[in-house]
């Protein structure tokens, strides 16, 4: 429920702005109409981001904007601190739309860390509710829209939280892929998802050891020279070259670390330590996001590399 006091309210104005938070401005009426609102800065600032830009955009020509929520609800987005939330990403289609563009892209992935089937379904709601924004903001409605949904399989990376984290198997993302697929049931909505083969390569040599470099020079020989063309790559090549070399890939991609484990880039320093990492992983199973670190000092260490302060 929207938050209404009349003007007259102003008068214990400190009252008034107890109740005014990020999300949550406080309208006041004058002679029983809305007149005016008061915002938090937060709210205000990001407000006049967006018009700044659109008015950049619409200097342009109109072809389509691209977002990236990463996860279809807000629980796995808190997991993974993305720090954005579905009302802002309405409000940015809908800004969009008003302005006459008719065609979003939207970005995701699956295979995220306790990500479960209620955030794969999550995606294809949020998708419709994107559908139902255009239908109710723009401003051309005989254009039609064009809203695409691409997900790619989530990859563990070297210095991040989820380093210790396994890439789920090839058959449960595929899984996952089948259940959105047919969740998505409006026709203006077009799916696409990431080849599952080159996902899989890439979760192996992302937390390789020195080991991978018989494996590379092996699948070299065999033929992979060429493997960032889809018609060049054949993952089956590079299935044998690790059976040659005597290595299991699924050891690198699939498998959980232990916290205590030594990692491969251990000896690459980010400046971010590893305490800190381990940190943002038990917030990031406990839904717990951290602020931005440009206006908040988390204590990652990286400060340090310019001869900074660090908050540890």
């Amino acid at each position: 429920m929207p938050n209404i006091k009349p003007i007259s309210d102003l008068r214990n104005y400190t009252e008034v702005l107890r109740d005014v938070a990020v999300g949550a401005p406080v309208f006041l009426t004058k002679n029983g109409r809305g007149r005016y609102a008061i915002v938090d800065m937060q709210d205000y600032e990001r407000t006049q981001a967006t018009l700044r830009l659109m008015n950049e955009l619409a200097k342009g020509r109109k072809s389509g904007l691209t977002f990236a929520p990463e996860a279809g609800t807000q629980r796995l987005r808190d997991v993974i601190n993305k720090n954005v939330t579905q009302e802002e990403l309405l409000a940015s289609c809908r800004t969009a739309f008003a302005g006459g563009y008719s065609a979003v892209k939207l970005y995701f992935m699956l295979g995220l860390p306790t990500e479960t089937d209620e955030d794969v379904l999550g995606i294809a709601d949020l998708a419709a509710r994107v559908m139902h924004t255009w239908r109710e903001s723009a401003s051309n409605k005989n254009r039609g829209v064009r809203i695409t949904v691409s997900t790619s399989w989530f990859v563990p990376k070297p210095h991040t939280a989820f380093q210790w984290e396994p890439q789920i198997s090839k058959e449960e993302y595929e899984r996952r892929v089948a259940l959105l697929r047919e969740a998505i049931k409006t026709k203006t909505v077009t799916y696409n998802w990431h080849d599952s083969d080159t996902s899989f390569l890439e979760a192996v040599l992302a937390r390789g050891d020195r080991r991978m470099c018989k494996v590379l020079e092996t699948a070299w020989r065999k033929g992979s020279k060429l493997d960032a063309w889809e018609e060049y790559f054949s993952l089956d090549r590079w299935l044998e070259a690790f059976e040659e070399c005597g290595l299991d890939p699924h050891f690198y991609a699939n498998r959980t670390r232990s916290l205590d484990e030594k990692m491969p880039w251990d000896m690459i320093s980010s400046g971010v330590t590893t305490a800190y990492l381990r940190r943002e992983r038990e917030r990031a199973f406990a839904g717990v996001t951290t602020p931005d670190c440009r206006t908040h000092c988390n204590g990652c260490g990286a400060n340090r590399l310019v001869g900074g302060k660090c908050d540890v």
